[in-house]
């Protein structure tokens, strides 16, 4: 007999992907497993808790009303789990954090490793998107954001760092071709852009310095809308790039790249860690909160 218990999670998570494959990658089932615990639920209830067609589900009045009522027993089951986790003083559970591309591929896998190595009864679920994500709709603990907030969202927030950012070229590149001195040189430079950069970043590159601000439209036969390829673009010598300092420097250190503009600056983008204030005051929130942000300083 399939356990009830997985089955109201199963549900709840149904509801919230909107598809049983979503909700099955989710839960670490096959979504054959996702439709039988639905279907036992709905044999043991005596009710059709969702409407079933060939794109989505929807729910049911019945299900609607199980859904409010499930969502509140597995929040409270959670809950224990968690005070029972911190009271233990081993740092244990789940927590399903969501971030940017580019900064998770590059800067949070690295952190995110070392923190599980400190930490063997942790787990952590991390999906990589550069769409807006609110925590609560979207069933995730932690989401770190990179520029504005919106306030729409209405979250606790905790600032991060600032997303700072350098450019470079390859040394084969700047052997070649020379250094800018200027951000007005690169106008006569092959630059590397990030397509879809919605900070305006795309040709338009906002450099200032003590005199003032010095933008350049940088001219570009490459975009892409990837940052590690143009990342390994700019490793083989194609062109000039900007991006995340704490990443770039990295290769900097190693003699990859190579700085160029350091008498200018390209103005920093805010970062937020964004998260329920109802659950900080549990000890893996906070301990990996603050070990985050002394990794990112």
């Amino acid at each position: 007999m399939l356990d009830k218990l997985t089955g109201m999670r199963a549900f709840v998570v149904v509801v919230k992907t909107g598809s049983f494959v979503a909700a099955a990658d989710r839960l670490g089932m096959s979504p054959q497993m996702v439709a039988r615990h639905i279907a036992t639920l709905e044999k043991q209830l005596e009710t059709r808790l969702l409407n079933r067609t060939t794109r989505r589900q929807s729910l049911t009045p019945a299900g609607s009303l199980y859904y409010r009522r499930c969502e509140t027993i597995l929040q409270a089951i959670d809950s224990a789990d968690r005070e029972a986790s911190s009271t233990s003083g081993v740092l244990a559970g789940t927590l399903r954090l969501n971030a940017p591309v580019t900064f998770g591929r590059y800067v949070l896998v690295d952190f995110l490793s070392t923190f599980l190595e400190r930490y063997p009864k942790m787990r952590i679920e991390l999906v990589l998107t550069d769409d807006v994500i609110n925590p609560a709709s979207e069933d995730f603990d932690l989401v770190i954001r990179i520029g504005e907030l919106d306030k729409k969202l209405r979250l606790a927030a905790k600032p991060l760092p600032a997303y700072r950012f350098i450019a470079c070229a390859a040394p084969q590149y700047l052997t070649k071709y020379g250094h800018p001195e200027q951000p007005s040189d690169l106008k006569h430079h092959e630059c590397l852009v990030f397509a879809p950069w919605s900070a305006g970043l795309t040709h338009y590159w906002p450099f200032a310095s003590t005199e003032g601000p010095a933008e350049v439209m940088v001219n570009s036969r490459l975009a892409i809308n990837d940052w590690g390829a143009i990342l390994e673009a700019a490793l083989r010598g194609t062109g000039v790039l900007i991006g995340y300092e704490k990443e770039l420097r990295r290769l900097i250190n190693r003699e990859k790249l190579v700085p160029v503009l350091e008498n200018f600056t390209i103005p920093s983008r805010e970062m937020h860690l964004l998260y329920d204030p109802s659950r900080v005051n549990e000890s893996r929130y906070q301990v990996f909160i603050d070990e985050m942000i002394d990794y990112l300083s």
